[in-house]
Formats: C-alpha cells, structure tokens, sequence
C-alpha cells in the first residue's frame, strides 16, 4: 500500500489556516492517516470480497462443469463486484473530502475572528506601551534633569576644592623651615 501524502498547496493553506508549521504538520499527518485508513480499509473490503467470491465461485464449479463461457461471466461478475466496490469507495473519500473542506472553512473563518480579535488586543497593548513609553521618557528627562544640577554642584564644590588645596599648599610651603630658609638666602633678610 502506497503512502499518501497531502499536495503541498494543501500542505501550505494548512500553515496559513492554523498559523503554526507543528499544528500544520499533526492536522495534515491526521488526514493523510484518514486517507490511508480509508484506502486500507476498502483495499481489505475487495480483497475479502475478492477471496469470498472466488471461493463461492470454486464451490460452484466443482459441484457443477462449468463451461468457458459461464466461467468467463462469473469472472465477469467478481469484477464488476471489485468495480462497484472502488467506486463506492471514491464516493466515499469525495464526501470524506467534501466533509473537511467545509471544516476547513469554518476553522479559516474561527481564525479569522480571532486574528481580528488579537488584533485589537495587540493594539491596546500597543498603545499601553506608547503611554507607557512616554511616561518614562518624561520620568527619564527630570532624572537628566536632576543629574545635571548635581553635577553643576560637583563642579563648584571640584572648584572651591582646588582652591582650598591651592591655598593649603601655599599656606605649607610658606610655614616649611626649609623654604623660609631658602627666601631669606635669596632676598638676603
């Protein structure tokens, strides 16, 4: 028995339909089961009714001589038989068919609503997030703010620092012994 694969338009509108490659492939891998189920089952029904006629054929012939030609129309009738069974058995898989394109198309329709309804909860998150966004942005500009006022008081007290060393270095260099020894040399005090 051949295994049965979905055409890949089919294969592809099922990604679309469903939004998921995984969900696509387990729905199309559950039909293509059906299918091959289906196929297996009517392949089982003509070879037993294949085998049930042949072996009522087989009695009948050997309880009576059988001509050519009444062989022949008994052969006859076991393919008819294997004929009606194909064809009911392609009936059915048209209806099976018919079946799931109809749910296709109630599932498109369901994905459709809620796409539409995700939509619109995307759009209030989004706007959520510009309110949101904006709120920081004016928390983050009175933080800038703020830092900008500590740093300017940084840079005054860096000032008044250097100039208290500036003064502190003087005020050392002028108390050291050694370099009030050195003015009075130079300027002869």
């Amino acid at each position: 028995m051949a295994t049965y694969t979905l055409p890949r338009t089919t294969y592809d509108l099922l990604t679309e339909a469903l939004g998921e490659k995984q969900k696509a492939e387990i729905f199309a891998k559950s039909i293509e089961s059906v299918i091959e189920a289906i196929e297996k089952k009517a392949e089982e029904i003509i070879v037993e009714k294949k085998s049930q006629i042949k072996t009522e054929l087989k009695d009948e012939l050997r309880n009576e001589l059988v001509t050519r030609e009444l062989f022949d129309e008994r052969f006859k009738a076991l393919e008819h038989n294997e004929l009606v069974t194909r064809e009911l058995f392609d009936e059915r898989f048209k209806t099976l068919e018919h079946e799931v394109n109809e749910r296709f198309k109630v599932v498109d329709e369901k994905f459709k609503a809620l796409e539409s309804k995700m939509e619109e909860k995307f759009n209030v998150v989004d706007e959520r997030f510009k309110a949101l966004e904006s709120k920081m942005e004016e928390r983050f500009n009175v933080v800038d703010e703020r830092f900008k006022i500590v740093d300017e008081k940084f840079k005054s007290l860096n000032f008044r620092l250097n100039i208290f060393i500036a003064i502190a270095l003087i005020a050392l260099t002028f108390a050291n012994p050694t370099f009030v020894k050195l003015i009075e040399k130079v300027f002869g005090i």
